[in-house]
């Protein structure tokens, strides 16, 4: 099933957000068009500093809501196999239907954003900072620790105000 060699070409030739627009790009389904949404990413590179497609990230977990996105993913990931859209049998997908985007607290980059929700139909945009108490703490915490190649400014990094913005279809 793995190919090393394969992998190895893989791991040396592409980023991980690379493989996670190639994930995106081959995701279809109701409203979200994948290749629509990485061509648009492309083209406002300067708006975000990273993405990640996956499900929902629920902070609590007291109805198992994250574990069972997880074992989802899990079990997509054992059973896809790429296949003509035309055949009869079909596997189970990558079952990413959230987009979270890494960016800048800046109003015209976040609306620029937010733009681009509208744009890709998206049924719920949402924006998640400081404000928001279920994820202030962490925020703060890791976003500030760790934001260095992304918001960066003549090489050298320092701290920005960050926010997330997800983007869901139902």
């Amino acid at each position: 099933m793995l190919q090393i060699e394969k992998i190895q070409f893989i791991a040396k030739s592409y980023s991980p957000q690379e493989l996670f627009a190639a994930l995106v790009w081959q995701r279809q389904f109701n409203q979200f068009y994948g290749e629509e949404v990485i061509r648009d990413l492309q083209k406002n590179s300067t708006l975000w500093a990273s993405f990640l497609f996956t499900k929902p990230i629920f902070a609590p977990d007291e109805n198992g809501l994250s574990f069972s996105g997880l074992i989802d993913t899990l079990l997509a990931m054992a059973n896809y196999r790429p296949m003509s859209r035309e055949n009869i049998i079909q596997f189970v997908y990558y079952p990413a239907d959230t987009l979270y985007i890494l960016t800048e607290n800046q109003a015209t980059i976040v609306s620029s954003l937010l733009d681009l929700g509208k744009k890709w139909r998206a049924d719920a945009v949402d924006i998640i900072d400081g404000i928001n108490e279920e994820y202030a703490f962490r925020l703060q915490r890791c976003l500030k620790a760790r934001l260095t190649e992304g918001l960066m400014s003549e090489n050298k990094p320092y701290q920005r105000d960050a926010v997330v913005i997800s983007y869901w279809w139902d």
